[in-house]
């Protein structure tokens, strides 16, 4: 039966809590909300008297009521294969196998991304339960909706499905939204992502997509591609009809250039961070970049900022060696063994039309004549 709240809304449930004082402290919650405490081996009421409190850290609550919510949330799903592990009751389903986990180089606990949403487009998402929205690299959502499937590369509280972007486990064709922020700029490959996405949203279907630009590097858990509003379309523009392409607040160049000059002071110590507050934009406007390399606001900026907020970068490298079973890779991340069969028999053929093959052919027919004499003797 599809949960609804009040008003014909998707039915909501709060998942994220920040704990006040001692006697809130969720044991399970708390640590599953912080796995670095886990893993240190602390209670949760040990570290949050003793550190927590002052960090402003998060636990999970209601997970029994998100299980529940969960549940009736996947049997409204299609999959095109089966997960690759076993899911007890309200857990994620998970697709992510050893050899996708090594491919997209997943860390066993990646930084947490906790971003809100919100506007028009959720709300109308909202207003309609029975209709389905995929939210892809969800993060970590404080709320947790009926009607929102997220997915995730760690199994957060309010994660769904555990999978990558660029092989979604869904059946063709199921939702009717797609939410996609601030995600795919920390994908291997967003072309990927992007024909993923058209595939899975229904045909007149709606999707919203928020990509950055000029936005410091920051990994979730890497960083990979930015795209100017006109690259973003371009992922969609062949099977999509573009109903706009905006600026939003949270993409205002105000951003970029608080993130920049922040990111740019925190590289640098004692005078030379001071010099660079003292800095005026008229200063800064007033001096070709090439001239002020050598100011010490520049020479001495840290390698962490300069890798941070870089212009651009230069790539130098050397091709690889092939090996002689060398192929196109598969998707997966390396030549199958149908592949290794075809490069080894497109090698052979080769050789075969070869004029030294052809030349050395008397001294291969008299080698037979030789080996068929010792085999009658």
């Amino acid at each position: 039966m599809e949960q609804e709240g009040a008003g014909g809304r998707a039915a909501e449930v709060i998942c994220v809590q920040k704990p006040q004082r001692a006697e809130d402290i969720d044991e399970k919650g708390y640590l599953d909300a912080n796995p670095d405490v886990r893993k240190a081996g602390m209670s949760a009421r040990e570290h949050f008297v003793t550190y927590g409190v002052h960090e402003g850290r998060m636990q999970f609550i209601n997970h029994e009521r998100v299980a529940e919510m969960r549940e009736q949330k996947l049997r409204r799903l299609r999959f095109r294969r089966e997960p690759s592990a076993l899911r007890r009751r309200g857990e994620p389903a998970n697709f992510l196998d050893a050899q996708t986990i090594a491919e997209f180089d997943i860390p066993e606990h990646p930084p947490v991304s906790a971003n809100l949403y919100g506007g028009p487009f959720i709300e109308e998402i909202l207003s309609q339960p029975e209709r389905l929205c995929l939210d892809l690299g969800a993060g970590l959502r404080a709320s947790y909706f009926s009607n929102i499937v997220n997915t995730e590369i760690y199994p957060w509280i309010s994660t769904d499905v555990l999978c990558v972007g660029e092989d979604l486990p869904f059946a063709d064709e199921q939702f009717d939204y797609v939410i996609c922020c601030a995600v795919l700029e920390h994908t291997l490959r967003p072309w990927d992502v992007a024909r993923e996405i058209c595939r899975v949203l229904k045909p007149g279907g709606k999707l919203l997509v928020d990509y950055p630009f000029l936005q410091g590097v920051h990994g979730y858990p890497h960083h990979y591609f930015n795209a100017t509003p006109l690259g973003a379309v371009s992922l969609f523009a062949r099977q999509c009809e573009i109903i706009s392409s905006t600026i939003e607040a949270n993409n205002h160049p105000i951003q970029s250039i608080w993130w920049i000059l922040h990111a740019w002071r925190e590289g640098l110590a004692g005078a030379d961070r001071e010099r660079f507050e003292q800095l005026t934009i008229g200063e800064i406007l007033a001096t070709p970049p090439d001239a002020q390399l050598a100011a010490p606001y520049c020479k001495n900026l840290s390698e962490e900022a300069l890798r941070t907020i870089p212009a651009g970068s230069t790539l130098i490298a050397r091709k690889k060696t092939p090996s002689p079973f060398a192929g196109p890779e598969s998707t997966r991340g390396g030549p199958t063994e149908s592949d290794r069969i075809r490069m080894l028999e497109a090698e052979i053929a080769a050789l075969r039309a070869s004029r030294s093959w052809r030349l050395t052919a008397p001294l291969r027919a008299l080698h037979r004549i030789g080996q068929n004499l010792r085999l009658r003797k």
